[in-house]
């Protein structure tokens, strides 16, 4: 019955209207195993060795490595400062160096709800540390900027280098950095390091799960209807043979 006419028309189109969900399903999983391969390649550069930063002048931008031990006691927060749509602070340490001197380093980003906290439990890491990052220069701060204070830290909008080094004693190099590596690696409750930024905006795994949902409906859905179809029909046949007339005997003439 169900292997002809329009049932069999039926059968093509439902597995014709999977195949092609299940098509971009594959390449939606396709973009997003390539997307999830470029950010692994990202995170890779981000670790990556970096030459030292030496004494004298690097391009901004370049990629360095330094190593020596954080001075929490010196530590500063760049104020406004959005992470995934919610704002806090950058964390920025002076991190002394033996062989030049000391560098400030933003060590990532931490909520203003982790701020308000208190910083007690971030954990400035104790001993050598070594950093991988990119090189930034000194903004000096505009006359109307202003310096406050913030969980006994103080708070600026920018990284002023000669600002945040009055009064620490020690010499800073003019240059700062962005941490995007360091060892050892932050605590889960510490300053977030910067991630590399996304390639592409769209959610494909998801997209991906939705056309094999898809793609699952005529496949599971088109069984059901057949199923109650061949219930509904020897009830139908029932009752057109009880409506059709019963032929009576032939008579004789006469009879």
């Amino acid at each position: 019955m169900f292997l002809r006419g329009r049932w069999l028309v039926g059968h093509v189109l439902v597995v014709a209207t999977s195949a092609a969900f299940v098509m971009l399903g594959l390449w939606q999983y396709g973009r997003h195993i390539d997307e999830r391969d470029a950010r692994r390649e990202a995170e890779r550069a981000y670790a990556a060795p970096a030459p030292g930063l030496g004494t004298g002048g690097r391009a901004p931008g370049e990629r360095v490595s330094v190593v020596g031990t954080y001075d929490p006691d010196a530590e500063v927060l760049l104020r406004n400062r959005v992470r995934d749509g919610e704002a806090g602070y950058d964390v920025v340490t002076p991190l002394l160096r033996s062989d030049g001197p000391a560098v400030l380093v933003d060590r990532g980003w931490v909520s203003r709800a982790g701020v308000e906290r208190g910083l007690d439990d971030l954990a400035t890491p104790t001993g050598t540390v070594e950093v991988r990052g990119t090189v930034h220069e000194s903004r000096p701060l505009e006359p109307d900027d202003t310096v406050d204070e913030r969980a006994g830290r103080v708070t600026l909008p920018r990284v002023d280098v000669t600002r945040i080094a009055e009064g620490l004693g020690y010499a800073v190099h003019g240059m700062w950095i962005t941490a995007q590596w360091q060892d050892p690696a932050p605590p889960s409750t510490g300053p977030k390091l910067p991630e590399p930024p996304d390639t592409d905006d769209v959610d494909h795994f998801s997209y991906a799960m939705q056309w094999f949902a898809f793609a699952a409906i005529p496949l599971v859905g088109w069984p059901l209807v057949l199923a109650r179809r061949a219930r509904r029909r020897p009830g139908r046949e029932s009752a057109i043979l009880a409506a059709e007339p019963t032929a009576e005997p032939a008579r004789s003439p006469g009879g």
